[in-house]
């Protein structure tokens, strides 16, 4: 259950009590993204809550879960091998192959979203990329330089 300290998406999201890991965090935010939601500490988006079940197939491949239902979790591929090997639930989103996902299917789902939101909240730098600044015709800028 998302705590009072925080304004409540438009939407209910069932599985909006991961981030009251994150409430301590003066930086932390959360935004809608991808039709799910998304939350930002220290200026990284570090997870993507989704939760639209019933979307098995991508590109003509069928896959035995839900691909937009569970957790996104934005990270350089530097970092998935490390990740899944302490988490072996975690995959390459089908979708978005540079983050991982954790399905909502999965038995664990809660004690490992907990863990994992709880290393988030204490600064893992696994987890999270920059966003994208955007200029002003609206479109995203990836490493901008101001000299």
């Amino acid at each position: 259950m998302p705590s009072a300290s925080r304004k409540k998406p438009k939407r209910n999201f069932e599985r909006a009590w991961v981030f009251e890991a994150f409430d301590r965090d003066p930086t932390f935010f959360d935004k809608r993204m991808f039709g799910g939601l998304a939350a930002y500490c220290r200026g990284r988006m570090v997870m993507v809550l989704t939760e639209n079940p019933g979307e098995k197939k991508y590109r003509g491949k069928t896959y035995g879960f839900d691909i937009w239902d569970g957790i996104l979790l934005p990270t350089e591929r530097e970092y998935h091998g490390s990740l899944t090997k302490k988490y072996p639930s975690l995959i390459s989103h089908p979708v978005l192959g540079k983050w991982l996902y954790l399905a909502a299917s999965n038995e664990n789902f809660e004690t490992i979203a907990t863990e994992i939101a709880g290393q988030i909240a204490k600064g893992d730098p696994r987890f999270g990329i920059e966003p994208k600044i955007k200029g002003k015709t609206g479109k995203s800028k990836k490493g901008q330089r101001h000299d």
